[in-house]
Protein backbone atom coordinates (compact mmCIF):
# COMPACT_ATOMS: atom_id res chain seq x y z
CA UNK A 1 0.00 0.00 0.00
CA UNK A 2 1.29 3.40 -0.37
CA UNK A 3 2.50 5.48 2.48
CA UNK A 4 1.12 9.06 2.45
CA UNK A 5 2.39 11.47 5.39
CA UNK A 6 0.17 13.84 6.53
CA UNK A 7 1.03 17.24 7.67
CA UNK A 8 -0.57 19.22 10.70
CA UNK A 9 -3.14 20.67 8.27
CA UNK A 10 -4.54 17.50 7.54
CA UNK A 11 -2.65 17.78 3.83
CA UNK A 12 -0.47 15.00 2.41
CA UNK A 13 3.21 16.88 2.80
CA UNK A 14 5.89 15.99 -0.37
CA UNK A 15 9.70 15.46 1.01
CA UNK A 16 10.24 19.10 0.12
CA UNK A 17 7.18 19.51 2.62
CA UNK A 18 8.07 17.56 5.85
CA UNK A 19 6.31 18.42 9.23
CA UNK A 20 8.08 20.57 11.30
CA UNK A 21 9.78 19.49 14.48
CA UNK A 22 7.73 20.74 16.75
CA UNK A 23 4.53 19.12 14.64
CA UNK A 24 3.53 15.27 15.27
CA UNK A 25 2.19 13.37 11.52
CA UNK A 26 0.98 9.79 11.25
CA UNK A 27 2.50 7.70 8.41
CA UNK A 28 -0.55 5.69 7.36
CA UNK A 29 -1.58 3.52 4.48
CA UNK A 30 -3.54 5.90 2.18
CA UNK A 31 -6.78 4.36 3.30
CA UNK A 32 -5.75 4.62 7.32
CA UNK A 33 -9.07 5.79 8.79
CA UNK A 34 -6.83 7.75 11.67
CA UNK A 35 -4.99 10.87 10.17
CA UNK A 36 -3.20 13.20 12.24
CA UNK A 37 -5.29 12.32 16.03
CA UNK A 38 -8.37 12.84 13.70
CA UNK A 39 -10.66 9.93 12.56
CA UNK A 40 -12.06 10.02 8.58
CA UNK A 41 -14.39 8.22 6.99
CA UNK A 42 -12.49 5.74 5.93
CA UNK A 43 -12.35 2.26 7.07
CA UNK A 44 -8.76 0.44 7.17
CA UNK A 45 -6.13 -0.86 8.67
CA UNK A 46 -4.05 0.26 12.04
CA UNK A 47 -1.87 3.33 10.79
CA UNK A 48 1.69 3.34 11.17
CA UNK A 49 2.67 6.19 13.62
CA UNK A 50 5.92 8.60 13.81
CA UNK A 51 6.00 11.38 16.72
CA UNK A 52 7.93 13.69 17.91
CA UNK A 53 8.32 17.28 19.39
CA UNK A 54 10.75 19.52 20.26
CA UNK A 55 11.95 19.44 24.24
CA UNK A 56 9.93 16.84 26.54
CA UNK A 57 11.04 13.91 24.33
CA UNK A 58 9.65 10.73 26.28
CA UNK A 59 12.10 8.26 27.42
CA UNK A 60 11.93 5.04 26.47
CA UNK A 61 11.55 2.11 29.52
CA UNK A 62 11.89 -1.13 27.73
CA UNK A 63 9.21 -1.68 25.52
CA UNK A 64 6.58 -1.52 28.20
CA UNK A 65 3.04 -1.36 25.97
CA UNK A 66 1.91 0.86 29.00
CA UNK A 67 3.84 3.87 30.74
CA UNK A 68 2.33 3.41 33.97
CA UNK A 69 -0.45 1.39 35.27
CA UNK A 70 -3.90 2.96 37.38
CA UNK A 71 -6.28 1.74 39.73
CA UNK A 72 -9.62 3.57 41.14
CA UNK A 73 -12.53 2.66 43.11
CA UNK A 74 -15.89 4.65 42.97
CA UNK A 75 -18.86 3.06 45.27
CA UNK A 76 -21.73 4.05 47.05
CA UNK A 77 -20.59 2.31 50.52
CA UNK A 78 -16.66 1.69 51.23
CA UNK A 79 -15.97 -1.61 49.69
CA UNK A 80 -12.96 -3.86 50.39
CA UNK A 81 -9.84 -3.14 47.78
CA UNK A 82 -7.60 -5.16 49.23
CA UNK A 83 -7.28 -7.80 46.72
CA UNK A 84 -7.27 -5.89 43.85
CA UNK A 85 -4.74 -3.58 45.13
CA UNK A 86 -2.22 -6.21 45.86
CA UNK A 87 -2.74 -7.95 42.26
CA UNK A 88 -1.97 -4.11 41.32
CA UNK A 89 0.47 -3.51 43.03
CA UNK A 90 2.27 -6.95 42.02
CA UNK A 91 2.37 -5.39 38.87
CA UNK A 92 5.22 -2.55 40.00
CA UNK A 93 7.76 -5.40 38.73
CA UNK A 94 7.99 -3.91 35.69
CA UNK A 95 6.66 -0.62 36.34
CA UNK A 96 9.35 0.43 39.47
CA UNK A 97 9.76 4.31 39.26
CA UNK A 98 7.37 5.09 41.73
CA UNK A 99 3.79 4.63 43.24
CA UNK A 100 1.15 6.22 44.97
CA UNK A 101 -2.52 5.67 46.71
CA UNK A 102 -5.20 8.15 47.62
CA UNK A 103 -8.55 7.57 48.92
CA UNK A 104 -11.58 9.73 50.98
CA UNK A 105 -10.95 9.81 54.64
CA UNK A 106 -14.60 10.57 55.12
CA UNK A 107 -15.94 7.05 53.26
CA UNK A 108 -12.90 5.13 53.79
CA UNK A 109 -12.14 2.63 56.90
CA UNK A 110 -9.34 0.98 57.24
CA UNK A 111 -8.73 -1.94 59.90
CA UNK A 112 -4.52 -0.69 60.98
CA UNK A 113 -4.74 1.91 63.70
CA UNK A 114 -3.87 5.18 63.01
CA UNK A 115 -0.45 5.58 64.46
CA UNK A 116 0.69 2.40 62.20
CA UNK A 117 -0.06 3.60 58.67
CA UNK A 118 3.13 5.26 56.69
CA UNK A 119 2.44 9.00 57.19
CA UNK A 120 0.43 10.55 54.66
CA UNK A 121 1.44 14.01 52.84
CA UNK A 122 0.62 17.38 55.26
CA UNK A 123 -2.35 18.75 53.37
CA UNK A 124 -4.11 20.70 56.15
CA UNK A 125 -6.35 19.68 58.44
CA UNK A 126 -9.56 20.25 57.23
CA UNK A 127 -8.18 18.07 53.86
CA UNK A 128 -10.39 14.93 53.09
CA UNK A 129 -7.83 13.85 51.19
CA UNK A 130 -5.04 10.73 52.13
CA UNK A 131 -2.07 10.93 50.27
CA UNK A 132 0.85 8.78 50.25
CA UNK A 133 3.34 8.73 47.34
CA UNK A 134 6.99 6.99 47.45
CA UNK A 135 9.96 7.32 45.09
CA UNK A 136 10.63 3.42 44.63
CA UNK A 137 9.27 -0.13 43.40
CA UNK A 138 6.15 -0.31 45.14
CA UNK A 139 6.78 -4.26 45.85
CA UNK A 140 10.14 -2.97 47.84
CA UNK A 141 8.34 -0.25 49.96
CA UNK A 142 7.18 -1.25 53.94
CA UNK A 143 4.60 1.35 54.00
CA UNK A 144 3.12 -0.36 50.53
CA UNK A 145 3.29 -4.17 52.49
CA UNK A 146 1.80 -2.02 55.56
CA UNK A 147 -1.64 -0.60 53.97
CA UNK A 148 -1.78 -4.09 52.05
CA UNK A 149 -1.67 -5.79 55.65
CA UNK A 150 -4.89 -4.07 57.11
CA UNK A 151 -7.92 -4.26 55.50
CA UNK A 152 -9.10 -1.42 53.61
CA UNK A 153 -12.55 -0.72 52.54
CA UNK A 154 -13.24 2.59 51.00
CA UNK A 155 -15.80 4.06 48.26
CA UNK A 156 -13.50 6.57 46.62
CA UNK A 157 -9.71 5.28 46.08
CA UNK A 158 -7.36 5.61 43.41
CA UNK A 159 -4.08 3.98 42.93
CA UNK A 160 -0.96 4.13 40.61
CA UNK A 161 2.35 2.76 39.51
CA UNK A 162 4.68 4.63 37.52
CA UNK A 163 6.75 3.70 34.94
CA UNK A 164 8.59 7.24 33.84
CA UNK A 165 8.56 8.88 30.18
CA UNK A 166 9.25 12.12 31.72
CA UNK A 167 11.11 13.31 35.06
CA UNK A 168 13.02 11.45 37.96
CA UNK A 169 12.71 9.06 40.10
CA UNK A 170 11.68 11.10 42.66
CA UNK A 171 8.64 11.78 45.53
CA UNK A 172 7.28 15.04 43.19
CA UNK A 173 7.17 13.04 40.47
CA UNK A 174 4.87 10.30 41.81
CA UNK A 175 1.32 9.99 41.39
CA UNK A 176 -1.88 10.88 42.48
CA UNK A 177 -0.97 14.12 42.30
CA UNK A 178 -3.27 16.94 44.20
CA UNK A 179 -4.47 20.22 43.22
CA UNK A 180 -7.72 22.77 44.82
CA UNK A 181 -9.64 24.82 42.84
CA UNK A 182 -11.04 28.23 43.90
CA UNK A 183 -13.76 27.26 45.88
CA UNK A 184 -11.34 24.74 47.94
CA UNK A 185 -12.86 21.67 45.88
CA UNK A 186 -9.95 18.54 46.37
CA UNK A 187 -8.91 17.38 43.33
CA UNK A 188 -6.62 14.01 42.87
CA UNK A 189 -5.18 12.45 39.29
CA UNK A 190 -3.52 9.58 37.78
CA UNK A 191 -2.23 9.36 34.13
CA UNK A 192 -1.20 6.98 32.11
CA UNK A 193 0.08 8.24 28.45
CA UNK A 194 2.26 10.69 26.98
CA UNK A 195 1.67 14.30 26.26
CA UNK A 196 3.52 14.88 23.08
CA UNK A 197 1.80 18.39 22.26
CA UNK A 198 1.87 20.46 25.19
CA UNK A 199 1.30 23.73 23.57
CA UNK A 200 -1.60 24.30 25.87
CA UNK A 201 0.86 23.45 29.37
CA UNK A 202 3.39 25.04 27.65
CA UNK A 203 3.91 27.67 30.95
CA UNK A 204 2.73 25.20 33.63
CA UNK A 205 6.42 23.99 34.07
CA UNK A 206 6.87 27.37 36.12
CA UNK A 207 4.14 26.32 38.61
CA UNK A 208 4.56 22.34 38.78
CA UNK A 209 6.71 20.88 41.98
CA UNK A 210 7.88 17.96 39.96
CA UNK A 211 8.68 17.74 35.76
CA UNK A 212 5.44 15.71 34.31
CA UNK A 213 3.29 15.90 32.17
CA UNK A 214 0.50 14.72 34.19
CA UNK A 215 0.88 17.07 37.08
CA UNK A 216 1.03 19.94 34.09
CA UNK A 217 -2.06 18.72 32.83
CA UNK A 218 -3.74 19.05 36.04
CA UNK A 219 -3.04 22.57 36.91
CA UNK A 220 -4.33 23.33 33.76
CA UNK A 221 -7.70 21.33 34.39
CA UNK A 222 -7.62 23.55 37.53
CA UNK A 223 -7.17 26.56 35.42
CA UNK A 224 -10.01 26.02 33.07
CA UNK A 225 -12.42 24.92 36.07
CA UNK A 226 -11.61 27.93 37.97
CA UNK A 227 -12.07 29.98 34.87
CA UNK A 228 -15.71 28.48 34.17
CA UNK A 229 -16.81 29.15 37.54
CA UNK A 230 -15.79 32.71 37.22
CA UNK A 231 -17.59 33.29 33.56
CA UNK A 232 -20.57 31.64 36.17
CA UNK A 233 -20.64 34.00 38.63
CA UNK A 234 -18.88 31.52 40.95
CA UNK A 235 -20.98 28.43 40.43
CA UNK A 236 -18.91 25.20 40.34
CA UNK A 237 -21.67 22.70 39.80
CA UNK A 238 -21.36 19.78 38.60
CA UNK A 239 -22.90 20.86 35.47
CA UNK A 240 -20.20 23.70 35.36
CA UNK A 241 -17.22 20.83 36.16
CA UNK A 242 -18.07 18.67 33.90
CA UNK A 243 -18.81 21.01 30.42
CA UNK A 244 -14.88 22.46 31.27
CA UNK A 245 -13.50 19.19 31.88
CA UNK A 246 -15.28 17.66 28.90
CA UNK A 247 -14.10 20.22 26.69
CA UNK A 248 -10.67 20.79 27.99
CA UNK A 249 -9.53 17.66 28.00
CA UNK A 250 -10.62 16.98 24.10
CA UNK A 251 -8.08 20.09 23.46
CA UNK A 252 -5.36 18.30 25.35
CA UNK A 253 -6.02 14.90 23.45
CA UNK A 254 -4.52 16.16 20.46
CA UNK A 255 -1.85 13.93 19.29
CA UNK A 256 -1.56 13.14 23.22
CA UNK A 257 -1.98 9.79 24.68
CA UNK A 258 -4.24 10.42 27.69
CA UNK A 259 -6.09 7.78 29.90
CA UNK A 260 -6.80 9.67 33.19
CA UNK A 261 -8.49 9.10 36.38
CA UNK A 262 -9.70 12.24 38.27
CA UNK A 263 -11.38 12.55 41.31
CA UNK A 264 -13.20 15.80 43.05
CA UNK A 265 -14.87 14.60 46.16
CA UNK A 266 -17.55 13.58 44.59
CA UNK A 267 -17.45 12.48 41.01
CA UNK A 268 -15.00 10.42 39.47
CA UNK A 269 -13.94 11.84 36.28
CA UNK A 270 -12.81 9.03 33.47
CA UNK A 271 -10.95 9.09 29.51
CA UNK A 272 -9.44 7.32 27.57
CA UNK A 273 -8.18 8.29 23.43
CA UNK A 274 -5.98 5.04 22.60
CA UNK A 275 -7.07 2.98 19.71
CA UNK A 276 -6.20 0.03 21.73
CA UNK A 277 -7.92 -1.07 25.17
CA UNK A 278 -5.96 0.54 27.43
CA UNK A 279 -8.36 1.27 30.76
CA UNK A 280 -11.09 -1.14 31.97
CA UNK A 281 -13.98 -1.11 34.01
CA UNK A 282 -15.98 -3.76 35.85
CA UNK A 283 -19.03 -2.80 37.74
CA UNK A 284 -19.22 -5.14 40.87
CA UNK A 285 -22.44 -4.09 41.68
CA UNK A 286 -25.16 -1.28 40.88
CA UNK A 287 -23.57 1.23 43.07
CA UNK A 288 -19.98 0.10 42.81
CA UNK A 289 -17.62 0.44 40.45
CA UNK A 290 -13.82 -0.68 39.51
CA UNK A 291 -10.91 0.48 37.04
CA UNK A 292 -7.91 -0.98 35.91
CA UNK A 293 -5.38 -0.54 33.27
CA UNK A 294 -5.67 -3.49 33.05
CA UNK A 295 -8.04 -6.31 34.13
CA UNK A 296 -7.81 -8.08 37.45
CA UNK A 297 -8.50 -10.60 39.48
CA UNK A 298 -9.05 -14.56 38.40
CA UNK A 299 -9.80 -16.05 35.01
CA UNK A 300 -13.95 -16.21 36.02
CA UNK A 301 -13.88 -12.52 36.83
CA UNK A 302 -12.01 -11.90 32.99
CA UNK A 303 -15.55 -11.53 31.04
CA UNK A 304 -16.95 -9.28 33.34
CA UNK A 305 -14.17 -6.83 32.61
CA UNK A 306 -14.81 -4.13 29.73
CA UNK A 307 -13.21 -1.06 28.45
CA UNK A 308 -13.65 2.21 28.90
CA UNK A 309 -15.34 3.95 26.05
CA UNK A 310 -12.90 6.08 24.10
CA UNK A 311 -12.32 9.74 23.46
CA UNK A 312 -15.13 10.89 25.55
CA UNK A 313 -14.93 12.17 29.49
CA UNK A 314 -17.19 10.28 31.85
CA UNK A 315 -18.63 10.97 34.78
CA UNK A 316 -19.37 8.26 37.75
CA UNK A 317 -20.99 9.27 40.97
CA UNK A 318 -21.54 6.16 44.25
CA UNK A 319 -20.62 3.39 41.64
CA UNK A 320 -23.55 4.78 39.15
CA UNK A 321 -22.60 6.29 35.07
CA UNK A 322 -24.03 10.25 35.27
CA UNK A 323 -22.91 11.53 32.37
CA UNK A 324 -21.08 11.15 29.26
CA UNK A 325 -19.62 14.12 26.94
CA UNK A 326 -20.10 14.23 23.27
CA UNK A 327 -16.89 11.80 21.81
CA UNK A 328 -14.30 13.61 20.67
CA UNK A 329 -11.95 12.81 17.30
CA UNK A 330 -8.67 12.51 19.05
CA UNK A 331 -7.81 8.90 19.14
CA UNK A 332 -3.94 8.30 19.62
CA UNK A 333 -2.40 5.57 17.47
CA UNK A 334 -0.41 3.53 19.34
CA UNK A 335 2.12 2.69 16.70
CA UNK A 336 3.47 6.05 17.92
CA UNK A 337 4.74 4.60 20.85
CA UNK A 338 6.07 1.26 18.94
CA UNK A 339 8.06 3.45 16.84
CA UNK A 340 9.71 5.53 19.81
CA UNK A 341 10.96 1.93 21.52
CA UNK A 342 12.15 0.91 17.90
CA UNK A 343 14.25 3.90 17.06
CA UNK A 344 15.08 5.55 20.63
CA UNK A 345 16.24 8.89 20.73
CA UNK A 346 16.44 9.00 16.65
CA UNK A 347 12.60 8.16 16.15
CA UNK A 348 12.38 12.14 14.17
CA UNK A 349 15.04 11.23 12.08
CA UNK A 350 13.25 8.46 10.00
CA UNK A 351 11.45 11.21 8.27
CA UNK A 352 15.13 12.51 7.25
Amino acid sequence: MRAVVWNMLGQPSTNSQRPRAWSISLICPSSCRLFNGFESNTAAPPCRAIGYHKGHRPADRGGKKNVCELFAVNAARPMRANAYLEEFFSHSHKHKDGWGITWRKSCTNTSAPAQTLPIPEDLGDDSDVFLYREPIAAWRSAAMGEFCAHEIDSCRLEAHIRLSTCGNTVHENCHPFYATDISGREWTLIHNGILFNEGLLATYDRREAGQTDSERALLFLIDVVNEAAMRSGGDLGFDTRFQALSEAIAQISNLNRLNLIIDDGEYTYVHTNTNVDTLHFRQLSADAIVFSTTPLGDEAEAPQWRPVPKNRLIAYKEGRLVRTSTPHGYVFCEAILDLRRKFGDDWAKVLN
